[in-house]
């Protein structure tokens, strides 16, 4: 019988989507846990994963139905392990690894070095279920050999974990000694022969603790412990010799994790309905790669960046004004069309970041600031498809929203990336509330940092702050400024149309500190501007006023206040329509006097 024709008629194939109880990653180094393709996976129970460190061989256990007798299992004829090879197109279909010429009921596999360690119950044993051992070469597997007394019945392991260089068996056993149920122990190789057990007390509870894993370098530990009244996926990491206190990466039915070389976590999950399982499939949790941003820019002697949003101006096509663009700015902000978070990675890494990202942007010699917002239309939360009810401290939103954080980083690699656009106005409006106030907002901020940092150092990562509340004419509150932790800013950003405000209708009528009084909350930081202007229109100065705000703006404003000024991003080139009066440039392509006063500062370099 071959694997699949064996499986039950009724067997119902789960998916997430009719899974109760899908895994939750507690970890942003990995992507959401998802099934291992067909034909890995069936409406069998595949389970006890194992892959080599070159990830192209896998082994798992297989039966075609997980409730049936043991007696059943032995005599069917397809229970057992299986290896799948992984080709250029993806895994191949399953083969059962031979590993016995009678009867046999053969299952949770360690394969290193040209060894198979597998648990067998078979003639031959010392006990009902014992360690074999065989010699495995493509496919082929020649002595077959029990793992010995000592191992099987002094020392009685249990699943276990060769370690790369053969030295150490770390398994789980619920053998006197230990902290309670099963642990994880450790037996070394000295002189040929296994020693005395050693209880690996730091990874240990009360509680189970099994199945442990030893990466190829030997510095992580991974085992399966309980979280929640579930199993859960737990990696230890050695620090100075010394096993660290596991930390919960993977809950919800997720056990006997194995990695690659690359990270990637395999590990089986049970599909459970009322205390029944009805299935287990092996699930994958991708790892994160490192990001290195794209964009280096040299340091102009004026300290900083200059940017703007090439709107065309006139007949201009967007790559007309791009490529004009790039003569006077350095920097160009990215938001999609704009594209709500969890459609921004896919509008980055498809035809519209090729053309204006990589062609407009990168391709004209400009880094982009790259926005990711929370906020949607009228101040209320942008939600993904099945969360439009979520607030912002609903767990699997945050998790939905710092996971498309990564994929944007992982899709634009900027060296610039805001995590939030005018954050304050939120604050505005809810305050503290239990479920969306701010306080929620500057904890996942933190958490987003922490995660977009672990990827890429050297990205700046910050949110941008409103300087006025532009719809009511008055200036921000920035007491909540305070709220955050200095540590996880790299750049104070903030937004800034101080001609909105009442009584400032040139640019003399704004205060010395005007500025300084936001940096005055965050001591230390470097500022700058993701969005700042000035209109030319004639009630506040006309085009003499516009250009004179931007000779303060980075003389009075700021450089005399001593701010160490690092970005300069004015909103817009070219005026959106013919009352817009923002624009350096007219609607018509008319240079206005502020661009003569932009051109000579980008010209100091």
């Amino acid at each position: 019988m071959d694997r699949e024709s064996s499986i039950p008629e009724d067997a119902l194939k789960m998916t997430p989507d009719i899974d109760p109880y899908t895994p939750i990653l507690h970890s942003y180094m990995w992507k959401e846990p998802i099934p291992m393709p067909y034909p890995i996976n069936t409406a069998g129970a595949e389970d006890s994963p194992f892959i080599t460190p070159c990830g192209d061989s896998f082994y798992f256990f297989f039966t075609p139905d997980p409730n049936a007798p043991l007696e059943e299992q032995l005599l069917d004829g397809v229970t057992g392990i299986y290896q799948a090879r992984r080709s250029a197109e993806g895994w191949e279909e399953p083969s059962k690894v031979a590993l016995s010429d009678g009867l046999s009921l053969d299952g949770c596999p360690y394969v290193g070095d040209g060894e198979i360690w597998f648990c067998s119950a078979r003639s031959g044993n010392y006990k009902g279920v014992d360690f074999w051992v065989a010699q495995i070469q493509d496919g082929e597997v020649t002595e077959i050999r029990n793992a010995g007394e000592r191992l099987n019945t002094e020392i009685e392991v249990g699943e276990l974990h060769v370690t790369s260089d053969g030295a150490e068996i770390y398994f789980h056993s619920d053998m006197p000694g230990g902290k309670g149920d099963r642990d994880i122990w450790v037996t070394r190789m000295v002189d040929g022969e296994w020693q005395d057990p050693e209880n690996v007390e730091a990874v240990n509870s009360e509680a189970s603790d099994s199945l442990p894993f030893v990466t190829l370098d030997g510095e992580e530990l991974w085992l399966t412990k309980w979280y929640m009244g579930y199993p859960a996926v737990y990696r230890s990491k050695r620090i100075g010799g010394e096993w660290s206190t596991p930390e919960l990466i993977i809950s919800q039915f997720a056990a006997e994790p194995t990695l690659d070389a690359e990270g990637n976590i395999y590990f089986a999950h049970h599909f459970i309905q009322e205390g029944v399982m009805l299935e287990a499939d092996i699930y994958v949790a991708y790892a994160r790669s490192q990001v290195d941003p794209l964009d280096k820019p040299d340091v102009p002697a004026r300290g900083y960046l200059m940017g703007v949003l090439p709107i065309p101006a006139g007949e201009q096509t967007f790559e007309e004004s791009y490529s004009s663009a790039s003569q006077f700015a350095e920097l160009v902000p990215i938001w999609g069309r704009p594209t709500p978070f969890y459609e921004l990675a896919g509008e980055l890494a498809g035809s519209w970041g090729e053309t204006f990202l990589e062609g407009y942007t990168r391709g004209n010699g400009m880094p982009p600031l790259v926005h990711i917002s929370f906020m949607g239309p009228n101040m209320t939360l942008s939600t993904p498809p099945g969360l439009e009810d979520a607030t912002l401290s609903d767990p699997e939103w945050r998790r939905a929203y710092i996971n498309a954080i990564l994929n944007v980083l992982e899709a634009s690699k900027p060296l610039y990336l805001s995590l939030g656009n005018e954050v304050n106005r939120w604050h505005e409006i809810y305050g503290l509330d239990p479920q969306n106030g701010f306080q929620h907002y500057v904890s996942l901020y933190e958490e987003a940092y922490d995660a977009v940092k672990a990827l890429s150092p050297e990205t700046f990562v910050f949110c941008t702050f409103a300087r006025e509340i532009v719809s009511e004419n008055r200036e921000a509150d920035l007491g909540f400024l305070e709220m955050f932790n200095l540590e996880k800013l790299d750049l104070l950003v903030i937004t800034s149309y101080p001609h909105s405000l009442r009584g400032v209708n040139s640019p003399d009528d704004i205060p010395d500190d005007y500025y300084t009084e936001v940096a005055d909350h965050l001591p230390g930081k470097p500022f700058g501007f993701s969005e700042v202007a000035w209109p030319s229109k004639e009630d506040f100065g006309g085009e003499q006023g516009q250009a004179e705000f931007l000779t303060q703006l980075v003389g009075r404003l700021t450089e005399q206040q001593e701010l160490d000024l690092r970005l300069l991003s004015w909103s817009w080139l070219a005026d959106l329509t013919e009352d817009d009066h923002i624009g350096l440039i007219g609607r018509d392509g008319t240079e206005k006097s502020a661009f003569t006063v932009w051109n000579a500062l980008f010209s100091e370099g």
